[in-house]
């Protein structure tokens, strides 16, 4: 019989999985093609398939993330995309292998929410399986921001939302989370330039976008070319957007999130304010790529600011140490 040892980060856009003494083997957006034309409604493309759906879809055809916010709005869907994925990275053909897995947990799920991630992953039938919160996960990557005995503050901006902890040593101190990530970003983006431009974009040509030229820096003179739809011929065209431009609703989202972080700070006791200012705020997740990020945020924060390196996948590269620490991990699990 095959054995893995997986650590899935089952995320709002993406869902990332490490698997033990390889990598990560697969990295593809939480994503189901939804044909709705029959009494049933059938999924029939996910991941990467379904995302180049996206505005191609048939009047029956619907793409659907099953997992909005860190919080699974379906559970029968996400189970098929998850079997899918794990079809790709723990193939077999006549015995189904042992798989252990470690699953990255969003902070500030509510009971309810915790019980569907606990009925997902249960129903898949895994030999073993660990719930880590993601913020701990990522504070095993090594880094030279994390320091032992010493308090860090994480910060995770996500695609769906943005997360907030204090931790040491593996054990989180406190935490919160708010609705504020990169995909509320996105609609702000959308939204602000069919108002001040007249200008309609798809959801994929606004991530690119914002990936692109999306900057923090008043003075930021980067631009691109999309097609857009406008309003006043109705009708598709190209035309080029600068990064300010789009500058305000960037700044905005990201004014609440720094606002969020500074009220979290001041709750924090003396001893892990102490320790934060020493050591610095610690960013990852896809959002944390914005240009200028560090900068405005040091600037309102007064204290130093990190982006981690591969901010996008380091929950799984942390949770990738506790497969050959299985004391850390039961030591983890027990105080968390």
């Amino acid at each position: 019989m095959s054995f893995y040892e997986l650590c899935i980060d089952l995320g709002s856009n993406y869902t990332t999985i490490y698997k033990k003494n390889v990598g990560i083997v697969l990295r593809e957006p939480t994503l189901a093609l939804i044909e709705t034309g029959t009494k049933t409604s059938k999924v029939t493309k996910m991941g990467l398939e379904a995302e180049r759906m996206i505005g191609k879809t048939a009047e029956d055809e619907v793409v659907v993330r099953s997992v909005v916010e860190g919080v699974i709005k379906n559970i029968d869907i996400t189970k098929k995309i998850l079997t899918y994925f794990l079809s790709k990275v723990a193939p077999y053909k006549l015995v189904k292998p042992a798989i252990k897995v470690i699953v990255c947990l969003p902070v500030g799920l509510q009971e309810n929410e915790y019980e569907d991630y606990k009925k997902l992953f249960y129903s898949i039938g895994f030999a073993k399986i660990n719930f880590v919160y993601n913020e701990v996960c990522t504070s095993l990557v090594d880094s030279p921001y994390f320091s032992f005995n010493k308090v860090c503050m994480l910060v995770n901006i996500g695609a769906g939302k943005t997360e907030i902890a204090s931790v040491v040593n593996g054990k989180i101190l406190s935490a919160c989370s708010l609705n504020v990530g990169g995909n509320l970003i996105d609609n702000s983006i959308i939204d602000h330039l069919q108002k001040t431009k007249g200008y309609t974009l798809s959801p994929f040509s606004t991530q690119k976008l914002k990936r692109e030229i999306g900057s923090l820096y008043e003075t930021d003179k980067s631009s691109m070319e999309v097609f857009v739809q406008d309003a006043t011929v109705n009708s598709q065209i190209p035309v080029v957007i600068t990064a300010k431009d789009i500058l305000q609703p960037i700044y905005e989202n990201y004014f609440k999130i720094v606002q969020a972080i500074q009220a979290f700070f001041n709750e924090c006791s003396s001893e892990t304010a102490e320790d934060i200012k020493n050591e610095g705020i610690i960013l990852y997740g896809g959002a944390s790529q914005i240009t200028g990020l560090e900068k405005f945020f040091k600037k309102i924060l007064n204290m130093s600011v990190f982006v981690l390196d591969n901010p996008e996948v380091c929950a799984v590269l942390g949770g990738e140490k506790l497969f050959s620490n299985y004391n850390l991990l039961e030591q983890i699990i027990e105080e968390n």
